[in-house]
């Protein structure tokens, strides 16, 4: 016992034994022999046979570099008994000094702990010792051992309290009495809540990003949207001036015409022939200024280049769907896009073919704004040995089989707020580009089905090939 105090308090200079008095506990009657021994080298403050409230006064005040021993209490000085464990408690209340004990069931009252006597251990010496004897061992030729029921037990709390460091305490020390961390107490739960921001981090990151990448989707497809639709009013334009060119240089042709034969039939003597002729070759010349400007103005507005180049259809047609996405998916429009495997290429302008394909699907969706279902269908088909077919269809309101040519005309609508010179674009493109444009209704004569065809790209190779 002395030797666990010092372990722990190792400047000791005074040991404070706590006990009953010596003659009335057998089992301690070899202190007798051993304090002499421990007084050679310690100061010991004798606290045996007291009454409980001397006692309890006297380890309130001991001096410092102090420790309690303490054994047993059963009977004090007063008469009084007590449960041993009860009064290592009211003893352990008011000491000032940590305190050393020697048996196990005393642990947890107050004390720090102490080479402790278990009563589990105690008890099997004690049960193989009389197996034993019972299998008929002679009992004096018993050879006598060290009991192996002693272990260095210690109370966590006590060891805060006093501020003793476990590293201080003797080696394989069992402490008890521990306190969990929150690590250990609630281990799971943080493992959960851990996880459970890292998921909610990893949804918002993830949400954050499908948020940015489709605002640059949106940005990307309102840029093509508005770059389309720039193209859309300058063929529009054009198709405005070719029939308004179409339309005015007769006119002014025919009055160019008529007043250069007034000026060549102008007899030389006629009175005031001067003054007529200067005035019909003003009207000549305003004729011709007028024609010029008409001409330019068409040619301001004419984007064909007649640049031919190798055009995958079904990528153009993914790229137009892509653009629609959102205001089909906001208009309850179902997509069915059924594009032929291996379909060859097209000859043509990339963008005039594009701004086909989208004014053909925003017709389309635009006719089924009052209707249910809301099916847009696109195919490709390889409809002849040298063209490919494109087919836009929708669940609308259809078309008048009357209207079926018309409505590719200039200036023919059905629409309210139309100006009929979508389809009149699209035949102009696909006649441009040597191919052919028609609608029919859809099956079950529910909707319209937009056809047009387009020559494939022939290369080199084959085209040397064909004409020889």
């Amino acid at each position: 016992m002395v030797g666990v105090v010092r372990s722990f308090v190792s400047d000791i200079k005074h040991i404070a034994i706590v006990l009953d008095l010596l003659y009335k506990l057998t089992a301690y009657h070899h202190f007798k022999e051993e304090i002499p021994t421990v007084a050679q080298v310690l100061d010991l403050i004798d606290l045996t046979g007291l009454t409980m409230e001397d006692l309890r006064s006297r380890v309130a005040v001991l001096p410092g570099q102090t420790a309690i021993i303490y054994t047993t209490i059963n009977l004090d000085r007063a008469g009084v008994s007590y449960v041993p464990a009860e009064a290592l408690s009211f003893v352990a209340a008011v000491a000032n000094r940590p305190i050393v004990i020697s048996t196990e069931t005393f642990l947890g009252r107050g004390a720090v702990g102490g080479f402790l006597v278990t009563p589990q251990a105690v008890g099997q010496d004690a049960a193989r010792l009389a197996l034993r004897i019972l299998n008929g061992e002679d009992a004096s030729k018993v050879a006598a051992s060290v009991s192996s029921a002693n272990k260095p037990i210690f109370d966590w709390r006590q060891l805060q309290r006093w501020n003793i460091k476990e590293s201080a305490l003797p080696p394989e020390s069992e402490v008890r009495f521990r306190e969990l961390t929150v690590w250990q107490q609630y281990r799971w739960q943080i493992v959960a809540i851990f996880a459970t921001l890292l998921l909610q981090a990893g949804l918002i990151s993830w949400l954050i990003y499908e948020h940015r990448r489709r605002n640059r989707a949106e940005m990307l497809v309102r840029s093509s949207m508005a770059e389309l639709t720039h193209m859309n009013r300058l063929a529009t334009a054009g198709e405005l001036s070719a029939s308004i060119a179409h339309e005015v240089n007769q006119p002014i042709t025919g009055m160019v015409l008529k007043a250069g034969a007034a000026l060549r039939w102008l007899p030389e003597d006629m009175p005031n022939g001067e003054k007529i002729r200067a005035l019909l070759t003003d009207i000549v010349s305003a004729g011709q200024r007028a024609g010029e400007i008409v001409a330019g103005v068409r040619t301001m507005f004419k984007k064909d280049t007649n640049e031919r180049v190798p055009v995958d259809i079904n990528k153009l047609i993914l790229t137009v769907l892509e653009i629609v996405r959102i205001d089909c998916e906001k208009s309850g429009i179902e997509i069915h896009a059924d594009l032929a495997d291996e379909v060859p290429p097209v000859s043509g302008d990339n963008v005039q073919l594009q701004q086909v394909i989208l004014n053909l699907v925003m017709n389309a969706i635009e006719a089924m704004h009052s209707t249910q279902p809301r099916i847009l269908r696109i195919e490709t088909r390889q409809s002849g040995p040298g063209t490919v077919r494109v087919s836009v269809g929708d669940t609308g309101v259809g078309i008048d089989p009357s209207n079926a040519e018309r409505v590719f005309d200039r200036l023919f609508t059905t629409k309210s707020h139309g100006m009929g010179m979508g389809l009149a674009i699209c035949r102009s493109i696909i006649e441009n580009h040597n191919g052919r444009i028609w609608v029919t209704p859809g099956p079950a004569n529910v909707g319209s089905v937009f056809h047009f065809e387009l020559p494939m790209k022939v290369d080199q190779a084959s085209a040397r090939a064909l004409a020889a």
